[in-house]
């Protein structure tokens, strides 16, 4: 069988790439995970699995005094073309998908072997496809079941098994299920050996597919699957408990547990049947439900006491519930193609706080202070709820003559929150000189997607008149084969992102209800006094910027008799985004704040990121759009994949995988400041002091080669596929991230004190991707070695 990326299937090459099963499956350094060769391809990264936060709340997690004090992107999961890391959308079989990997970039979530094809849309995608600006990865799996089979996968840090079962002529069922275990493995068989920082999630997904064709031109699919995530173990945490324990002598100290803890699970069940009249009709109706829960818990005690500081454990549901109808006709055989349809998303997203614990009384105080002032801390513990509808309709026509092809396309997308309504055109053209089998390609299109995250667009915590966020895709290139064997293609891509929404201290209302139950039970006679206030709406659409490259595929492809194959992909790129925020100085916050203390706002205009506020002693004030275009947060200038791999005889082949990336920009720390707000814990704490220029710095460059060495045995049977991977085969330690200490002051560089032998790690400490073994070897140096997984596949 073949895995084919690409923008369209047999209609055009812009955005296309072609891999068969038999290269990706064996892929170097990823464990039989088929998936995984999705970031081996041109302008796309996986986001840094820094640390663990919650979906909701992100701009509420980053005000806090360790936090970055500029970020103009979210924590998501791949970036495709400097889009946004939320921006994206994932299905299989056009079902949604609520994230494609497992925590930490381990794995994906779906079975090896039921990913029959996967579509990857980067550029000017086709219409059916909505509710995304970056770009959309659409899984197919197996529309036939030639025989039963069964494939079972033994490895180092995960399992899974495979079944198919042709039950008749007109029926079949795929089942699979994988299980992840590496916090098990590693405890039990080298615990010295887990890195510092090493965040393995242990995690579980399923698939089941079910498909009859009671005949010949109809056909019922049922899918169902899921995934489940739980990270809570890092040795960095435990050794840190351990050694404040033996150096104090106390054996109440907290536990070696992190003080942050996340299990989240989602899974879809969906419905389609097909009809189909083999000559120039195909029409389907697809149903669907989507369940989303993430539990997410803080717990913060004194490393030296045990005393509770702080829990709080919070969940988070979304529920999906996606109608869909697609039809396609033939209007002139081979020439001109007719598609349209229409789509119905509706939404619930729920959140709710649970088990606050506090034994510390000045914290508590703190606590409650907090939960008067801060609406988005408010909603966080006492509970959030919105319901938002949206509406699509869409066509295209495909137009063929000898080898020119070009595909027209329209798509109108209505938000009811905000009862917006909008049309988007979209197009895509191709043209093949067949004598030298040249093509050159070229695409554009307009793409929307409603605001996703509850603190985002809540009338409780956010901004509730948010509108879509807005981009424009545009490529163009050149393919060219040569012979069956080598294929070289060239693009160059400008994407262009509007009206993305971004925290916004200034945006407000000053004509809000006033009518939080707490403020109600707690103070009536001011809410009666009051019945309408000015309110912080923490959002606006202001943020802008865009992302232009070039990417270059070099490809060598697997066919019958050929002992080489593999491929080079390439991207050089840049991405900056534009916040749109006045950004005043402390000084001029602080007269700002003198000034208006005892006034009240009237009216506000907000265009683009300036403000012109108007308040009750008739005077104006003007805040002015000072803001600068920088780096996007997740920009790499340089994405470089290099894989390949050998056979030889009949049953060894060996494999490799290099990837080289620019890091990430990062705002370095340059200091740090002593905390007064909790002194009377008993606990110093210290606040680090980042650089003013923003995103000006980077992480050293990653770096990091995968080897695989497979050996095959055949049987009547089956076959049997035993097979190691040195995954990081040098032991590169690719810092991804950075901890800064809060009880500790900025230091450059570790100490370690003459009289007791203590050392004092550097401030903050650097964070790595934990692909890695580490051992102390004799004199007590530290050596680092590859991630050694061996695994064994066997079919019958």
């Amino acid at each position: 069988g073949e895995i084919n990326v690409y923008g369209e299937k047999d209609l055009e090459s812009l955005s296309r790439y072609t891999l068969q099963q038999e290269e990706i499956q064996r892929l170097p350094g990823a464990q039989n995970d088929a998936l995984k060769a999705i970031q081996t391809l041109p302008g796309i990264t996986a986001v840094p699995p820094i640390g663990l936060s919650s979906s909701s709340f992100n701009n509420l997690v980053n005000s806090v005094g360790n936090s970055n004090p500029y970020s103009n992107s979210e924590r998501g999961f791949l970036v495709m073309r400097g889009g946004g890391t939320l921006a994206n959308g994932y299905y299989l079989d056009g079902f949604p998908m609520s994230y494609p990997y497992h925590l930490g970039d381990q794995s994906s979530v779906l079975n090896n072997n039921i990913i029959k094809s996967f579509n990857v849309y980067s550029g000017a995608f086709p219409v059916q496809f909505g509710f995304a600006t970056g770009g959309i990865i659409d899984i197919k799996t197996p529309d036939t079941v030639a025989k039963t089979s069964s494939v079972i996968n033994l490895n180092t840090f995960l399992s899974d098994v495979y079944h198919q079962n042709k039950i008749s002529e007109n029926l079949y069922a795929i089942v699979s299920a994988r299980k992840s275990y590496p916090n098990v493995t590693l405890l039990k068989l080298y615990p010295d050996g887990i890195p510092q920082d090493a965040k393995y999630a242990d995690y579980e997904d399923y698939q089941a597919k079910f498909n009859w064709k009671p005949g010949t031109n109809h056909t019922f699919n049922v899918l169902l699957f899921g995934a489940r995530d739980k990270q809570k173990y890092t040795k960095a945490q435990d050794d840190f408990e351990n050694s404040k324990k033996e150096f104090f002598g106390l054996q109440g100290a907290a536990s070696g547990r992190p003080p942050v803890g996340l299990d989240r699970l989602f899974r879809t069940s969906g419905f389609r049947y097909t009809y189909n009249n083999k000559s120039w009709l195909e029409t389907s109706i697809s149903i669907s439900n989507n369940y989303f829960k993430e539990f997410f818990e803080v717990d913060f005690k004194n490393p030296l006491t045990a005393e509770q500081i702080f829990e709080l454990q919070n969940v988070t549901t979304q529920n999906i519930n996606f109608l869909e109808n697609n039809t396609r006709i033939n209007l002139i055989e081979r020439h001109l193609t007719f598609r349209f349809g229409g789509q119905l998303r509706d939404k619930t997203i729920q959140l709710q706080g649970e088990d606050i614990k506090s034994s510390n009384s000045t914290f508590l105080d703190f606590f409650n202070s907090l939960l008067d002032s801060n609406r988005q801390f408010r909603a966080l513990i006492e509970g959030d709820s919105i319901h938002t509808r949206e509406i699509a309709a869409f066509a295209e026509m495909e137009f063929k003559i000898g080898g020119f092809s070009i595909l027209p396309g329209y798509r109108h997308d209505y938000y009811d929150k905000a009862h917006e309504k909008k049309d988007s055109f979209r197009g895509r053209a191709e043209y093949e000189i067949l004598k030298t089998a040249t093509k050159f390609l070229a695409g554009t299109g307009e793409h929307y997607n409603a605001p996703l995250q509850i603190e985002q667009f809540s009338s409780r915590s956010g901004n509730p008149n948010l509108k879509m966020e807005h981009s424009i895709h545009s490529s163009g290139g050149i393919e060219q084969r040569i012979t069956s064997d080598y294929l070289i293609k060239v693009e160059g891509f400008h994407n262009q992102y509007s009206n993305l929404v971004t925290p916004d201290s200034y945006v407000q209302d000053p004509y809000q209800p006033n009518n939080e139950k707490r403020d109600i039970i707690n103070h009536p006679d001011d809410v009666q006094e009051n019945p309408l206030i000015v309110r912080n709406m923490n959002y606006s659409n202001s943020r802008d910027g865009y992302s232009r490259g070039v990417e270059l595929f070099l490809k060598a492809n697997q066919g019958p008799g050929r002992r080489f194959f593999g491929w080079i992909s390439y991207t050089n790129s840049v991405s900056k985004r534009n916040n749109h925020q006045p950004q005043l100085t402390d000084d001029e916050e602080n007269q700002r704040t003198r000034d208006n203390r005892d006034h009240r706002l009237q009216y506000q205009i907000h265009e683009g990121g300036n403000y012109l506020n108007y308040y009750d002693d008739g005077k104006w004030e003007l805040l002015v759009d000072n803001d600068k275009l920088l780096l996007y947060d997740y920009d790499r200038t340089h994405i470089l994949n290099v894989v390949f791999a050998w056979k030889f005889g009949q049953s060894w082949q060996i494999g490799s995988k290099y990837t080289y990336l620019t890091n990430v920009p990062i705002t370095p720390i340059v200091d740090s400041s002593k905390a007064s707000g909790l002194a009377s814990t008993g606990i110093n704490l210290y606040n680090p002091t980042y650089s003013e220029y923003y995103n000006s710095g980077r992480w050293p460059d990653f770096h990091q080669l995968d080897i695989r060495i497979d050996r095959f045995m055949n049987y009547q049977w089956g076959y049997v596929n035993t097979y190691i991977e040195l995954i990081n085969f040098f032991g590169n330690r690719n810092q991804i991230s950075q901890t800064y200490n809060n009880f500790g002051p900025y230091s450059r560089s570790a100490f370690t004190n003459p009289l007791t032998g203590f050392t004092t790690p550097s401030n903050p400490t650097p964070v790595y991707n934990s692909n890695y073994i580490e051992s102390t070897a004799i004199g007590g140096k530290v050596k680092y070695y590859p991630f050694i997984s061996i695994g064994m596949q066997i079919r019958f």
